[in-house]
């Protein structure tokens, strides 16, 4: 898997320049730290390209606490799947597995609310709807009365890479987008404006591209199966 060190390396190779080893990686200056800075700017626009990219992908579990209603989300998060919202199985606490029904905030306030008031440390129940508070984070209704498990997916957007092992998020297979984004910010940054509209061409090709394979053909199965009807001879 390609690593912020190989990355820089092979874009220092690309303009004919010294390569960084592990040691001297941290400190880079000049035309190296101009290197590892437009690696991260090309895999920053690739990620803000899209929200929902497949490989971003992540899933978090939340463990209510009794009379706590509302809840953060990761700091490291794009969007949510609001679908997936599921309260687990838990045996000590006897409830039924089942998917969270989705509130706005308004249908929240307006139906709901009253019900919730005055719960106090304890909780009510078992939650059974979420919904979005106007905080970013998430809300649980009725409140929760013990350590249930509250599981959902959502999208993440990495910090930028910092240590020579880290990793994009982004497929092995598309490293070359990512290789096409860092010549155009890298060219730009050396005043070499056709070799950056050059790249960027290719750069934004390769995003439309990843968008194509990875996001605009969504699975539709449809059945061309025919029932005939049952044929019943009559009887004269």
């Amino acid at each position: 898997m390609a690593t912020y060190l190989s990355l820089t390396n092979e874009l220092l190779r690309r303009i004919n320049e010294v390569q960084i080893d592990e040691t001297d990686f941290p400190g880079a200056r000049n035309i190296q730290a101009l290197a590892k800075d437009a690696i991260n700017a090309a895999i920053r626009e690739i990620l803000h390209s899209a929200q929902e990219w497949p490989f971003a992908i992540q899933t978090e579990i939340q463990t209510c606490t009794s009379g706590t209603q509302e809840y953060a989300f990761p700091a490291d998060m794009s969007s949510v799947d609001w679908d997936s919202f599921f309260i687990k199985k838990n045996t000590s606490l006897n409830n039924v597995p089942s998917k969270l029904k989705v509130l706005t905030f308004d249908e929240y306030t307006t139906r709901y609310r009253s019900q919730d008031e005055g719960a106090g440390a304890t909780g009510y129940t078992a939650p059974v709807f979420v919904y979005q508070t106007q905080e970013t984070k998430f809300g649980l209704s009725p409140i929760p009365n013990g350590a249930y498990e509250i599981e959902y997916k959502y999208w993440q957007f990495p910090s930028d890479l910092s240590a020579s092992t880290d990793a994009p998020i982004i497929p092995e297979r598309f490293k070359h987008v990512i290789m096409d984004g860092a010549m155009a910010y890298l060219m730009h940054f050396r005043s070499n404006e056709q070799s950056a509209v050059l790249h960027r061409d290719k750069f934004d090709q390769g995003i439309r591209m990843m968008r194509r394979i990875l996001m605009d053909d969504p699975i539709d199965v449809r059945s061309t199966y025919v029932i005939n009807p049952i044929y019943f001879p009559r009887i004269i």
